[in-house]
Formats: structure tokens, C-alpha cells, sequence
């Protein structure tokens, strides 16, 4: 077993992604070979501050598995943190697990992504109300918390005969929600999971602009927020597409093909069947 620790890591979080970026990354190997028929890893994120995935195992030619501790506080905050990442794979199955997982206040105790011959799901062990409980997300489950970040369960994606299946995938400013209002409440959020480098608008601010924008009625939304965004950090921002995430970070995914068997039987030759004819008779 691979083991790693990274001390004074306290969370895998959008506000912490530089760090843990600056740790992770190149540490495994970060696209899965030709000839795998199952991989798995613990966390990657990518947009503003990308992350290779990490820990990442691939299979064949041999069974691997590898452990990620990240120490640090109680895991009680409001944004995205994990204590520990635990992967494993070998010929066409997979399971990525991730144990204390925090995803914006709501505490799981296992958050995991199984694949097993080109089949797979997600489950969720323990939450806040249910300590024991298990629970299987349906595909493509999400948590609708605010405009400014989305949370996916169980997303499932198949190329060819190979599928992925992505535990948890949070979107920090979803390219889909740009129309929607925004509340201080939202801003207020945004603040706590932005890079401590990035420069965010007040609400004042915001309003400031959408009255001078080319659609002054109605509330701020949520574009006001990415112009106000670009404006103030040209740098960070300049060149990303209107309809990209500012991040996006995924949690515990697991991929695995579907083992092809050869059913074919071997042709036989078709057994001889008789030709009536006439032949002529000499003396």
C-alpha cells in the first residue's frame, strides 16, 4: 500500500485548493493508460486551481491500492473537507472512498464510488441526522443549495464500454445558474469558499454595476457577480469561457470496463448430406 500524509493540510477545499495543489499535484499518475481496465481516485479538481487526481491507482498489470490522511482541524466548517481517501483497483473493478467528508456543512461519515464489470453507484454511510444509515443516490442527484455552487451525487458517465462513476462533484459558480438572483446570503458564501486571492464585489457594489448593466431591472443575479469577478481579477479569470465553473471538484470516482467474453463457438464443418443422381450402368 501506497501511504501519504500531508501535514498541516487541513481541508481539500475550493479557499484551500493552492495549497493542496501545490502538494498533490504530479505526485500519481494522472490519466489512466491504454490497456486499464479499472481505476479509481480520491479527489481532483479542475478551473481556477486545478489538482491532478489524487491519490489515482490504475489496473492491470497488478491489484493497487493507495491512502490519503489529511490532518488537521474537526472537519466542522462550512466549506469542502475530507479527512481521509482510501482507493483501490484490479482487473475491471474499482471503489474510491472518502471518510469524513464535510461538503458545505452537510457530514458524512463514508462518501463512496464503486465500479464493478462496467456497472456502479455511489453510496453515502452516516449523515448528520443518521449515523448508521446507508443511502444510494439515484444518477445525477443533486443538492440544491444556492446559485453560487451546486453539489451532484452519483454522476455516471460511460464511454464506450467503460464507465465512471463520480461520487460527488461540487461546481463553484455553475455556468447553468448565471441568470439566477443573487442574495447577500449567496455572496456571503461565495466569500467563504473563494481563494483568499481573489477580490469579491460587496453587494453594494453589485448593485452599483447591474444599474449601469444593459438590463437594469430586476435583482442582481448572478452574472453581475462573474463581470464584477473578471473586472477585479484579470489575472485569475481573464480567460475563462462565460459558460465554465469556476471550479469544479470531485470527489471519490471510480472507473472500470465491462469484461468482454467470447461466446463464439468454433464453426464446425456442416455434416455431409447425401446427392441423389444416376449414374450410368456398363457391362
Amino acid at each position: 500500500m501506497n501511504s501519504r500524509k500531508l501535514a498541516g493540510v487541513s481541508a481539500a477545499s475550493v479557499g484551500a485548493a493552492t495549497a493542496v495543489a501545490a502538494l498533490l499535484l504530479g505526485t500519481l499518475p494522472g490519466s489512466a493508460g491504454e490497456d486499464t481496465t479499472a481505476s479509481a481516485f480520491g479527489i481532483a479538481a479542475e478551473g481556477l486551481l486545478p489538482i491532478s487526481p489524487t491519490p489515482r491507482v490504475e489496473a492491470p498489470p497488478d491489484e493497487r491500492k493507495a491512502l490519503l490522511e489529511v490532518p488537521g482541524d474537526d472537519h466542522k466548517g462550512q466549506g469542502i473537507s475530507i479527512a481521509l481517501l482510501k482507493v483501490e483497483a484490479e482487473h475491471f473493478r474499482s471503489k474510491a472512498t472518502a471518510v469524513k467528508v464535510n461538503i458545505l456543512g452537510l457530514r458524512l461519515r463514508v462518501l463512496e464510488a464503486s465500479c464493478d464489470n462496467g456497472h456502479g453507484e455511489s453510496s453515502i454511510i452516516g449523515t448528520d441526522g443518521d449515523s448508521e444509515g446507508t443511502s444510494n443516490p439515484y444518477a445525477g442527484q443533486e443538492l440544491d443549495l444556492s446559485p453560487v455552487v451546486s453539489v451532484e451525487f452519483n454522476r455516471q458517465r460511460r464511454d464506450h464500454d467503460r464507465l465512471t462513476v463520480d461520487a460527488a462533484v461540487v461546481r463553484l459558480l455553475p455556468g447553468d445558474r448565471r441568470t439566477a438572483a443573487l442574495s447577500q446570503k449567496d455572496l456571503d458564501l461565495f466569500k467563504s469558499l473563494a481563494s483568499s486571492k481573489m477580490a469579491v464585489p460587496t453587494m453594494d457594489q453589485l448593485q452599483a454595476a447591474h444599474a449601469k448593466s444593459a438590463t437594469p431591472a430586476g435583482p442582481v443575479t448572478v452574472t453581475d457577480l462573474v463581470g464584477a469577478l473578471k473586472t477585479s481579477n484579470p489575472s485569475l479569470l481573464g480567460n475563462r469561457g462565460d459558460g465554465d465553473a469556476l471550479e469544479t471538484i470531485v470527489i471519490s470516482s471510480a472507473s472500470c470496463e465491462k469484461r468482454q467474453e467470447n461466446n463464439q463457438q468454433k464453426e464446425e464443418a456442416p455434416p455431409p448430406q447425401p446427392v441423389e443422381t444416376h449414374l450410368p450402368v456398363t457391362h
